[in-house]
């Protein structure tokens, strides 16, 4: 366990490649929590796992640890995500009664990319809502075929907690946006053949460990109880590596 430094922290989670593909957006990322005075950590370990592209769902379980360990604010943050020098302080985004801010995305659906969140006991109960839900499928999930995007679309909406933030927190579609964080999520900004290639490679391999198509709707549940099978353990994993996020 640590002490925290600030009541603020900023974190990414970046494995199987990602920490080595998007190495300059964690760089970024790191800059701006040091240039605010936030705290900063990126999951990099393990390095691969059996959940594949599935290992996103973690991020939710983070971001609940790390309220309970004692931090007033959280910001996650896509490890494909770049923030800006000119990016401003989190609490110019502050509600009051909002506890879960979030953008649209480039589909027009809330995207979970950029999640900021502050310590209340309703959050804490939003995340056990979601975490409870992970072997029902939502609505909001088809067309994403894979992930917890969907999930968090779908509780947010309905949640009175939920603030609407401009998508130049979240940008995911405009080159010439003057934009806070970019980021080079599967859509319009992701347009090297380079990622396009990584991609189609990494949903190969989760494919093949999760032993489910992750396009096909009738294999949700199926891929849904994987992964609340196994996300646990890796949680469990990585809270022993990453002190931030225990009490």
């Amino acid at each position: 366990m640590i002490k925290n430094k600030s009541e603020t922290l900023v974190f990414s989670v970046a494995l199987n490649g990602y920490q080595w593909r998007y190495s300059h957006c964690i760089k970024s990322q790191k800059q701006y929590a040091k240039k605010m005075g936030y705290d900063y950590v990126v999951i990099t370990r393990p390095l691969f796992t059996s959940l594949g592209v599935e290992c996103c769902w973690l991020k939710l379980l983070l971001l609940k640890a790390a309220l309970q360990a004692g931090y007033n604010n959280v910001l996650f943050v896509d490890a494909d995500a770049f923030i800006q020098d000119d990016c401003p302080q989190l609490g110019s985004l502050f509600v009051a009664g909002k506890f879960i801010y979030m953008a649209h995305g480039f589909s027009g659906e809330i995207n979970s990319g950029v999640m900021l969140v502050r310590n209340t006991p309703a959050a804490i109960k939003w995340f056990e809502q979601v975490l409870g839900a992970i072997e029902t499928p939502v609505a909001e999930s088809q067309g994403i075929g894979w992930g917890e995007n969907g999930h968090v679309a779908h509780f947010a909406k309905s949640s009175s907690g939920f603030q609407l933030i401009s998508d130049k927190w979240n940008n995911t579609h405009s080159k010439d946006m003057k934009d806070y964080i970019r980021h080079f999520n599967y859509g319009p900004l992701k347009n090297s053949f380079f990622d396009k290639m990584v991609h189609k490679i990494i949903f190969k391999v989760s494919k093949m460990l999760l032993k489910c198509d992750l396009n096909d709707t009738l294999q949700q549940g199926k891929k849904l109880s994987v992964v609340n099978r196994k996300l646990p353990a890796l949680f469990n994993r990585v809270r022993r590596i990453y002190p931030q996020f225990s009490k």
